[in-house]
């Protein structure tokens, strides 16, 4: 899933509030992706980790990522803080068409590992996260409907039902992806697990431009059936930095740069 998701200048959408109407599922879909991206983006986010208890640990990550080919992005996700998990790090090359390729750097065993497709429902470094939702919208492997209207956040939105094709590996049945009609931005999404029972929701919030797009500035990821929560903000961040292709290799993630 991508954890950026953004949307241009209102005046560029100029005109199209007639169209809206008309438009596909998977097109209002692409429209939340290929009218927002950025060439490449970095950012720096506290982390709160909520346990049913309401215990709570705090870390720190940094985020990068940078577009591929076609809707493909690579992406580096780095714990900094604390000590116990600093140098903790995710690379995904995403790949349309087959299993992504992504690898775990575990720097107590000074190593990294592939993380198989079969083992990418699993949750990434105790968070609510798996190593599912970390990655972009992969257009080829969904089936999108419209599933009605809602509003969320005062906003009307489309209401997006994602379907995995038959030989997609997913932990999830479903996704309902609540798409603000009047600028193409995700407000929320709800996860349904393989029994079809609301699993988690996703919700994103306090958008604010930088350089002329939009980002959430806060996010969070509810486990309905755990009773856990996870809530990003980010603390920083930078469009179009001009990342190098270097930082997103094999050799980057294991040295830490």
């Amino acid at each position: 899933m991508k954890l950026t998701y953004t949307l241009p200048l209102l005046v560029a959408f100029g005109g199209l509030a007639s169209a809206q109407g008309d438009l596909t599922a998977i097109q209002i879909m692409r429209k939340t992706d290929t009218e927002h991206r950025a060439n490449d983006e970095r950012g720096e986010v506290d982390m709160v980790l909520v346990a049913k208890d309401d215990q709570r640990q705090r870390r720190k990550l940094e985020i990068m990522t940078k577009k591929g080919e076609g809707d493909d992005d690579k992406t580096l996700i780095r714990f900094l803080d604390p000590p116990t998990v600093r140098g903790t790090a995710v690379l995904t090359h995403e790949a349309t068409g087959r299993a992504d390729d992504q690898w775990l750097y575990l720097p107590a065993l000074q190593k990294k590992k592939r993380i198989a497709s079969s083992n990418r429902t699993q949750r990434f470094a105790g968070t609510d996260f798996t190593f599912e939702d970390i990655r972009s919208e992969d257009f080829e492997a969904y089936d999108y409907k419209k599933a009605g209207e809602e509003v969320v956040n005062r906003q009307a939105c489309y209401v997006i039902e994602a379907t995995p094709k038959p030989d997609t590996t997913s932990g999830y049945s479903k996704r309902r992806i609540f798409v603000e009609k009047e600028r193409f931005l995700i407000h929320k999404i709800e996860f349904f697990d393989k029994r079809d029972r609301h699993q988690k929701t996703l919700e994103l919030a306090r958008f604010a431009q930088i350089d002329g797009l939009w980002r959430a500035e806060q996010s969070m990821m509810s486990d309905h059936q755990r009773g856990t929560k996870t809530v990003w903000r980010f603390a920083s961040r930078a469009i179009n930095p001009g990342l190098p292709d270097a930082a997103f290799t094999e050799r980057a993630l294991e040295r830490g740069s």
